[in-house]
């Protein structure tokens, strides 16, 4: 539901932005006299809650998303003046800090969410339990003190309240973008602006959010009503938990996503390529892979042969190698408000940054002059500036770290567990401590790119790997 930049025109978001100020500043003087001192810690998790319901979203044709607000279930906790400005806050934080919605776009959408979905709901709320409550008494149905009718009418003033909000907010939102073009037409003459109108705005926004949408907003707010109440806790300790989970979700996916590597390793009497963390292996697609070469003792290629085996590449090799290399196109990801997503820039929703991945790897398996030269087709390559296989474990090996082929200096370098090993100094160079066994070196590095609408950044990745039997 959030709108973007540029799909509003100035007179729209200007006009927003006029009564946005009005309705913050009266909210405001609102809360200060609703809202005691003690009470202010649930403002902000408040917010914090209104965020969290808004990161899990379906995109939408015509570039907006739908999603929960939590807009109507805030303002019957805590007041309606309050949801306003909480929403609102959780609004401006999205659209500042993460992307999400425009930022001329920001009092369009807090309008619509934050004002109109919050003061909707409530209303609709409270003519429920109002209404119902003098119809079942007059009715004689009820007594008027009855506790469990009571709960009952309040279960479904909630339910309705979040369901009329969310979509009078969903409506409000399919007008503003779908009056664009009959303000500035279509074609060049509406370039930069939404270009549908509101034969195609109202149906794409307002069906999704009168069915599931509205649907799923009404469940998780009789949800969260009814845990409250049973439990006997305040908001606070409900939101706590929640932006507790997310935040940890957020760090599995970041790490999951980012913390990973390609290298090769012996596998029996062959080689394998894999991708993992430590003893970890993950399965990758082999089609990423754009190259494996091998090298003799004397600096000759030599055939390899691929075979996907397991959740690696078994490389069958014609002799005996001395070097194995391999160039990984792991394509482009995106990295939005909900976890990283494998996709370019312009098929993502909510992104906040994105990057092309690219791998490279080289193992050694004996000391040659091609071993201790940089390798033929890597952006980025660790060069050892000695023999590893004469050192023993606990020894120091000398490294340069090159990108393009110049040293790449304040680089930091990690171990096979990305446990840092150190920083390279200004000619790119670092001392890393020997390990028995296999020892995995990796370097990242990221630049911005120019002129690609699909990636903000070019992520590019080496590894090597060579054994230390002494």
């Amino acid at each position: 539901m959030h709108i973007p930049d540029g799909y509003l025109g100035p007179p729209t978001y200007v006009s927003l932005w006029v009564a946005m100020l009005g309705v913050w500043a009266y909210a405001s003087k609102k809360v200060k006299q609703s809202l005691k001192t003690s009470q202010v810690p649930f403002l902000a998790m408040a917010s914090a809650f209104s965020f969290v319901a808004m990161i899990f979203a379906v995109p939408l044709p015509g570039g907006t998303t739908a999603h929960i607000t939590g807009a109507a279930l805030i303002a019957i906790l805590l007041g309606p003046w309050v949801a306003v400005i909480a929403v609102s806050v959780a609004l401006v934080i999205q659209a500042l800090m993460f992307g999400d919605g425009g930022v001329t776009a920001i009092a369009a959408n807090c309008f619509n969410m934050a004002f109109v979905g919050s003061l909707s709901g409530y209303a609709m709320f409270r003519l429920v339990v109002k209404v119902g409550g003098h119809f079942v008494v007059r009715k004689g149905l009820v007594e008027d003190d009855d506790a469990s009718q009571h709960k009952l009418l309040r279960a479904a003033g909630t339910a309705v309240g979040a369901y009329v909000g969310i979509n009078a907010a969903a409506l409000l939102t399919a007008l503003e973008l779908g009056i664009q073009p009959l303000m500035y037409g279509t074609g060049q003459a509406g370039a930069g602006y939404f270009p549908y109108g509101l034969k195609v705005a109202l149906p794409a926004i307002v069906i999704p959010h009168l069915t599931l949408v509205g649907a799923l907003e009404a469940v998780v707010a009789v949800m969260i009503v009814s845990f409250l109440r049973k439990t006997k806790t305040g908001m606070a300790s409900h939101v706590k938990l929640v932006v507790a989970l997310v935040t940890a979700l957020f760090f599995f996916q970041a790490v999951s996503a980012e913390a990973h590597d390609y290298w090769i390793e012996q596998k029996g009497e062959g080689l394998m390529l894999v991708f993992g963390h430590g003893s970890q292996r993950l399965d990758f697609e082999v089609e990423k892979v754009s190259s494996v070469t091998a090298f003799d003792s004397q600096g000759k290629e030599i055939a390899v042969q691929k075979e996907k085996k397991g959740k690696g590449l078994l490389l069958k090799i014609d002799g005996q190698p001395a070097m194995v290399t391999a160039i990984i196109d792991n394509g482009y990801w995106s990295k939005t408000i909900y976890g990283w997503k494998e996709a370019p820039k312009r098929k993502a929703s909510r992104v906040v940054e994105a990057i092309r991945q690219l791998f490279y790897t080289r193992m050694l398996i004996s000391w040659t002059d091609a071993a201790q030269a940089a390798t033929s087709g890597h952006n980025i390559d660790i060069v050892p500036l000695q023999n590893p296989f004469i050192m023993k474990a606990g020894n120091s090996l000398p490294v340069k770290v090159l990108y393009n082929g110049n040293p790449l200096p304040n680089a930091e370098v990690n171990g096979g567990e990305h446990n840092t090993l150190g920083k390279t100094d200004k000619e790119g160079m670092i001392k890393v401590p020997m390990i028995p066994g296999v020892n995995l070196l990796s370097i990242e590095h990221k630049e911005k790119i120019k002129d690609d609408p699909d990636a903000d950044m070019l992520d590019e990745t080496a590894t090597l790997t060579f054994e230390v039997k002494k």
